[in-house]
């Protein structure tokens, strides 16, 4: 990576920046310290989209509302096209929302519950999604564009161009996170010599659905430039209150054999079973994947790593994946997208930083 010239330093008062993730806010301070701020329940016409894109396997790009030799001679921006479709969707009895303007109504719930809590704007942020080819990152960049807002993911060939959800909670729990961040060829050289090879099995638990996810980190490290999301599950009549409402031993039975697909699919020995979501930490639940846990012993490694065993002592699952992508964005602010700063830009921070923390300005 090339040197920053001298002018060419990350400001040292850095603002915090939540993730928004999927109905989740939470800030990561430049001290350290890490505050779930929102959570928000999807409505109606998110969770139709959410099923929608399990049943659709291509992704569907509404950033595009032309073609693009049409589009270069007509000076229209797909904004006003989008509201002229909405109208038109409105006077034949469709839904009014586009796929963009649903994620938008969301992410905008969260950016006002976040700068209400910690009384700042706004105005960058990381967001992960779960891997599914049905959804594009390009949709969620229209949504945050729709909102002013930029995102830390995408602006640099160094870092990655989506934060998958998996990969997320992997690194909130801890694993995978090199020592010298400031460096992304160091930091990717930290774990070419372990020689790790770990698959991860997420269970994301909440009271709409179920999702789980197998993912490989290249040589085991977090956060990279490319994540192996090996294969998904994600299941809408086994959220929690569905299971709670029917309270039917066939659903119950059913959430035990999705949590058994993909372990039993995957060709890796499973080395990590971690949570995520509202829901994981209920205990019929958590009863039911420890039994299916114990079924799959014989193919998950001798040194397994869960928090499963543990949930009541480690992060609260809910906010798993936005303390994951807060991480990253709080490294990308300490480091410059396409070069290495010089030595003194570090002493320029802290210097910032101990003004900072005397004025208690975060």
């Amino acid at each position: 990576m090339p040197a920053c010239g001298d002018s060419r330093c990350s400001g040292g008062r850095l603002r915090s920046d939540p993730l928004l993730r999927d109905r989740t806010a939470v800030v990561h301070y430049y001290n350290g310290s890490v505050v779930e701020i929102a959570q928000i329940q999807g409505n109606s016409e998110y969770l139709k989209y959410m099923a929608r894109l399990v049943s659709s396997p291509e992704p569907q790009d509404e950033t595009k509302s032309l073609p693009q030799h049409i589009a270069r001679w007509l000076p229209i921006s797909d904004a006003w096209l989008r509201c002229c479709r909405r109208w038109l969707h409105k006077k034949l009895g469709y839904s009014a929302k586009d796929d963009i303007e649903i994620i938008s109504d969301l992410l905008r719930e969260l950016k006002d519950s976040t700068e209400r809590e910690i009384l700042q704007v706004v105005d960058r942020v990381a967001v992960t999604i779960p891997d599914l080819s049905s959804l594009g990152q390009e949709t969620i960049n229209a949504a945050l564009e729709d909102l002013g807002l930029w995102t830390w993911l995408g602006d640099s060939p160094y870092y990655p161009k989506r934060l998958v959800e998996a990969d997320a909670v992997y690194a909130a729990n801890g694993y995978g996170l090199c020592k010298n961040y400031q460096n992304v060829f160091e930091c990717t050289d930290e774990f070419y010599i372990s020689f790790a090879n770990p698959a991860v099995l997420l269970v994301s638990f909440s009271r709409h659905l179920l999702y789980t996810a197998i993912s490989t980190p290249i040589y085991g490290e977090a956060l990279a430039i490319v994540t192996n999301d090996e294969a998904q599950v994600l299941d809408f009549k086994v959220g929690l209150d569905r299971l709670l409402q029917d309270d039917s031993q066939v659903l119950w039975d059913r959430l035990r054999r999705q949590l058994l697909v993909l372990p039993r699919e995957c060709e890796f020995i499973i080395t990590h079973v971690l949570l995520a979501g509202e829901s994981a930490t209920n205990p019929r639940f958590l009863a039911v994947l420890k039994d299916a846990l114990a079924e799959l012993s014989p193919i998950l490694s001798s040194d397994l790593k869960t928090t499963v065993a543990n949930s009541s002592r480690t992060l609260n699952p809910t906010f798993a994946a936005a303390r994951g992508a807060a991480l990253y964005a709080r490294r990308r602010q300490e480091v410059q997208a396409d070069c290495e700063e010089p030595p003194e830009c570090e002493i320029m921070r802290r210097q910032e930083q101990t003004r900072s923390l005397g004025r208690q300005d975060l």
